[in-house]
């Protein structure tokens, strides 16, 4: 838990990684513990928790990540905003996704503007992976 962080992502961007269309999440910040481990509120119209994604080390610019993959391209060019890429490795899948009514009743949460630690949300992370489970999708 120690090294997981909550992301916010739109619905669309989701969608690419679960396709394998997206292999790097990009951001303009990286959070000061290094993740091993993303989660990903996807934001509205969906508003649900639904993924959970391991990466490997950020890879900041101007070093480069493989060309394949979207905005893999506008980053090793510099053209994105965003200096930090975590590339990821595997996808998993909550069996029952959770709704932000459901996340903020009984977890407290509130849908993160950059980034959360998953220490914050330790009741919300037991629930997770020890009642709900998650599914590896790649």
């Amino acid at each position: 838990m120690e090294n997981e962080v909550l992301f916010s992502l739109k619905p669309q961007f989701a969608e690419l990684i679960e396709k394998k269309k997206k292999t790097h999440e990009f951001r303009k910040y990286q959070p000061k513990t290094a993740p091993t481990r993303l989660w990903f509120y996807i934001t509205s119209p969906v508003s649900e928790l639904i993924y959970i994604a391991d990466v490997k080390p950020v890879v900041q610019y101007p070093n480069r990540i493989p060309t394949i993959g979207y905005g893999n391209e506008d980053f090793n060019n510099g053209l994105k905003k965003s200096k930090f890429a975590f590339p990821i490795t595997h996808l998993y899948k909550l069996k029952q996704p959770l709704t932000l009514k459901t996340l903020k009743d009984k977890y407290g949460f509130t849908a993160p503007q950059g980034f959360a630690y998953m220490r914050k949300y330790p009741k919300l992370y037991n629930e997770v992976i020890n009642k709900i489970g998650i599914e590896q999708i790649f």
